[in-house]
């Protein structure tokens, strides 16, 4: 923890809600076909409610609720706890407040509530939902930097819904950008992908060695970038029954990071770059919200739309919650806990 304690403590609360605000931003507009983004002006200027008034300006999805059920279990166990992130996720289930989550996410949560083991009852190996990568943000904010811990703490926590590395994979990689967020150290792209991709290695080398050479395609304009890396990973058959970015874990995440470090110092814009490649870019705005944010803390996301995402009380106090049970692990005097709190 190289920041001052009352800037990390910032940078937690801007990594939740860099998160729920490109969720937020994007989840009107899931599935739609990038022509149709393409013709919408001002994506990312303010929220819009989704499509027959069903949720309110300004409510995430699944992806947002789950990051929030796993940090809870977190906070409340002081560690990455298989059984206890089951419980809290089968709860949003229970209580019917999970919003559109994919099929198989609700299949696995199905099979735990009938009793099957955690570490069983996820999709098969195939099956690698974006949906997933909420969890490294959550990881992230709480975990050490070692690889093969964050290998371990993404595994687990993925594979309550989703068997497949390659889920892990990405998940861990967020994670690390989470931390590398965190230091307030300047980072280079190619040091930055470096990074994720030694925290991916440990669950999908293949997928890892595609991070690493992220850089490269940063030379290109997103015209040209996008629809490249829409493709990575992904069959021609998924391509073409899903329009704009396919719910896959590769193009979702490898987009987040381009525009993360094609346009680092604005946020409306890398969301805006997202927002145009339609799909499932509500998930990719998500994880570009959040490495942006958690980069440069709360003031980075514009005012109007830190205001107005739905339940950003909640958000704040879920952040809060983490940053105390980290805080409890690496004990601080008592004036220096109650100035990072303020």
């Amino acid at each position: 923890m190289s920041l001052p304690l009352p800037d990390l403590h910032d940078r937690f609360r801007a990594a939740v809600l860099g998160f729920a605000v490109g969720d937020a931003l994007g989840f009107p507009f899931r599935g739609m076909a990038p022509q149709s983004m393409s013709r919408t002006h001002g994506l990312a200027d303010d929220f819009v409610p989704r499509p027959r008034g069903k949720f309110a300006r300004g409510q995430f999805s699944d992806d947002t609720q789950v990051l929030l059920a796993m940090a809870e279990s977190i906070a409340k166990e002081g560690k990455v706890d298989g059984r206890s992130a089951a419980a809290h996720l089968c709860w949003l289930w229970q209580e019917g407040v999970i919003l559109m989550p994919p099929i198989a996410m609700t299949a696995a949560v199905e099979q735990l509530q009938r009793g099957t083991p955690w570490m069983s009852a996820g999709a098969d190996v195939g099956v690698k939902d974006a949906s997933c990568l909420s969890r490294g943000v959550v990881i992230g904010l709480w975990g050490d930097d070692s690889p093969s811990r964050l290998a371990h703490d993404a595994a687990v926590l993925t594979v309550l819904t989703h068997k497949d590395p390659t889920c892990a994979a990405g998940a861990a990689a967020v994670a690390r950008a989470v931390q590398l967020g965190l230091t307030g150290e300047p980072c280079t792209p190619q040091l930055f992908c470096e990074e994720l991709s030694k925290a991916a290695a440990g669950c999908d080398g293949d997928f890892a060695d595609e991070i690493y050479y992220l850089p490269r395609v940063l030379a290109w304009e997103p015209e040209r970038a996008l629809p490249a890396l829409r493709r990575i990973g992904v069959s021609a058959s998924v391509l073409d029954a899903e329009p704009g970015l396919p719910s896959h874990v590769a193009p979702v995440l490898l987009t987040a990071l381009y525009a993360a470090l094609k346009v680092p110092n604005d946020f409306r814009e890398a969301m805006a770059m997202v927002l145009r490649c339609g799909g499932e870019a509500d998930v990719a705005a998500a994880v570009c919200g959040a490495i942006l944010a958690v980069s440069a803390g709360c003031d980075s996301i514009p005012a109007r739309l830190r205001k107005h995402v739905a339940y950003g009380a909640s958000l704040v106090e879920a952040a809060d919650r983490l940053f105390d049970a980290k805080l409890a692990r690496s004990p601080v005097p008592a004036t220096a806990l109650a100035v990072a709190r303020r």
